[in-house]
């Protein structure tokens, strides 16, 4: 999306957010892990110094990639690499493609010593557990980038993501630094089918959650479904609303405390009155109890459901059903009323990265390959081919997630996958979506909610 100086902006504001507090995902979706946030933003490097020489690299470079080789990210991977290539003729370069299994795979292979100089992973996962084998960059940041003529490696990539994964590296036990670089950025947000939202009048996306509501009635009147999920992101709807009213760091607070008491805040009475009403009312899909991921997805492309949360990437992967005409549109999720004012501002964001191997015999043919990999027209071809946000500044975003830009600017915090929800995991899966569940199928009160869940929680943790 045409962010340069949108995603200086959003960046700073990461920045800031990321230091009051800031990606695993399912299918393809990082979970994000909540990480400090920078004090600052990163200085840019005032100019680009000089590189070795490219084209005396040679040798070898091992780069495990976390894609599959069908995915459209392959594709314009491995143009980047014939481009590095030819640039540097004395290189071989061993792409290997291993999906999302890279992160069972990549530990083991380095503790046994393999040859992998490049790998790419969700870093705020994937740092801590390879922490011994990670190459600090911080010495190649000021050197020229691939494309963007003047532009330093570090000054040609979004300024708000470099310093997210920078504050990632004391989390993962390392000093701090630059250890990975971040590429395929994403954010969680509402998908929504702007056809069937103008058919039922409206044509501006919701912003609080009374305007969200409005929205459910005339959407139920023109005869689709308002609101749809399946079993894969049932944890983002519970963690928005009560992240949006209180801030993560309060979800955070709830799911792990071990009284029960906090399920008997008003806010949770709040949300189970809004998800009756919501059931009652006929805002869910009616197919929501029996979902099972990626179906709800199909019914918003279908027109059966107007909107879905979701990450970033779900305009990629429904494209083939989609199509290149279909009208997205994306919000933030709405603010909800009656909380403490923290949540307004935060949003679930992080990036994929590229990682280098310390052990690498090959360091320097190795960084000049990442530079191609993250270069302006690598990422213009990501944005082309795979709807995927572009790390490099100045590279305009996808039409399809024009409105995330906004979303992402207006961002002041970074908040965990689920907002906090998942925060203690066996809770959440065993406990937490299951009685959300009974509650939008209508088996429970919203008083009767507030009861289990409280002793629910005392039951889980008395058994600890």
């Amino acid at each position: 999306m045409q962010r340069n100086k949108i995603f200086s902006i959003l960046l700073t504001v990461m920045m800031i957010f990321l230091a009051v507090g800031c990606s695993n995902s399912k299918s393809n979706n990082p979970e994000v892990t909540e990480s400090p946030a920078p004090a600052a933003t990163t200085e840019p490097t005032s100019a680009a110094e000089p590189s070795p020489d490219a084209a005396g690299l040679e040798g070898k470079v091992v780069f495990w990639s976390m894609w599959s080789d069908t995915e459209p990210q392959a594709k314009v991977i491995k143009v980047a690499v014939d481009e590095f290539k030819a640039a540097n003729p004395k290189v071989t370069v061993d792409l290997k493609f291993t999906g999302r299994d890279i992160r069972k795979l990549i530990k083991p292979a380095l503790d046994g010593g393999e040859q992998i100089d490049i790998f790419e992973d969700d870093p705020s996962v994937t740092m801590a557990i390879v922490k011994d084998h990670l190459l600090k960059l911080d010495e190649y940041l000021a050197t020229p980038s691939v494309g963007m003529e003047g532009k330093s490696l570090q000054d040609s990539l979004m300024p708000s993501l470099m310093d997210w994964t920078k504050s990632l590296s004391v989390t993962a036990g390392l000093e701090e630094g630059h250890y990975a670089i971040p590429q395929q950025p994403f954010a969680v947000l509402f998908f929504y089918n702007k056809e069937v939202f103008e058919k039922a009048g409206i044509t501006t996306p919701p912003s609080s959650w009374e305007q969200f509501m409005e929205y459910c009635e005339l959407i139920k009147k023109s005869g689709v479904a308002p609101i749809t999920f399946d079993d894969a992101y049932r944890d983002l709807f519970i963690g928005g609303y009560l992240s949006s009213a209180m801030g993560n760091e309060w979800v955070d607070a709830l799911v792990n405390d071990k009284t029960g008491e906090m399920w008997k805040d008003p806010i949770i009475l709040q949300f189970a009155k809004d998800m009756v009403m919501m059931k009652e009312k006929g805002y869910f899909s009616s197919k929501l109890a029996g979902s099972k991921y990626p179906a709800a997805q199909q019914d918003l492309v279908f027109g059966q459901s107007a909107a879905y949360l979701n990450g970033t990437w779900l305009p990629n992967e429904v494209s083939a059903t989609a199509g290149p005409d279909f009208k997205w549109g994306s919000f933030q999720f709405p603010t909800v009323p009656n909380g403490n004012g923290k949540g307004q501002n935060e949003l679930t964001f992080g990036a994929q990265a590229l990682m280098l191997n310390k052990n690498s015999s090959n360091k320097e043919a190795a960084i000049e390959l990442v530079k191609y990999l993250v270069s302006q027209k690598t990422q213009a071809e990501m944005v082309k081919q795979a709807q995927a946000i572009p790390v490099s500044i100045d590279t305009e975003w996808p039409a399809a997630l024009a409105e995330a830009e906004t979303a992402i600017n207006n961002a002041k915090v970074n908040a965990p996958w689920g907002y906090g929800i998942n925060n203690s995991a066996d809770f959440s899966k065993g406990v937490i979506v299951p009685v959300f569940m009974e509650l939008a199928a209508g088996k429970l009160t919203a008083d009767a909610y507030v009861n289990k869940m409280s002793a629910e929680a005392k039951k889980f943790y008395g058994t600890k």
